[in-house]
């Protein structure tokens, strides 16, 4: 079985039993996709901890970048998403996250066969984010004067 959400961006609540309760029957063969800004950012203990949490769920946890992932880090000892190895999985390219067998990035532009479903991993936008909300933009994402 496939279950899609949206962003987590580290805060994993939603997929606890009490929001979730589907989850009880699932086992590793069953999929929950986050569709961008799952939350994988730093070495951070706490970071660590919270996806060390995901992967201890009964089901396999497949993510879509998004705009607010850590690509290339410059923190010792830490990956980010574009320095992990890229093995194959279900017909597209991948990167298991370090400490972890079921917590998977789907690569950009690649197409999986999960459960006889094709699927499109397409990731996020430039961050357009700022202190008060969404910002008016034009093109290249630069803040147009408003």
């Amino acid at each position: 079985m496939i279950f899609v959400t949206g962003d987590c961006h580290a805060d994993f609540r939603k997929l606890n039993t009490k929001y979730f309760p589907d989850q009880v029957a699932l086992t590793k063969n069953d999929y929950v996709i986050v569709c961008g800004d799952f939350g994988y950012w730093d070495g951070s203990k706490q970071n660590k901890y919270e996806i060390g949490l995901v992967a201890q769920r009964n089901f396999t946890t497949l993510f879509v970048d998004g705009n607010h992932e850590n690509y290339v880090s410059t923190e010792e000892g830490f990956l980010g998403l574009n320095e992990l190895p890229v093995t194959e999985w279900h017909g597209g390219k991948v990167n298991i996250i370090p400490g972890t067998d079921n917590v998977i990035h789907l690569k950009r532009g690649e197409v999986f066969d999960i459960d006889g479903v094709k699927i499109l991993a397409m990731g996020g936008a430039a961050s357009h984010d700022i202190s008060d909300g969404i910002i008016p933009y034009g093109p290249n994402w630069r803040k147009v004067a408003k």
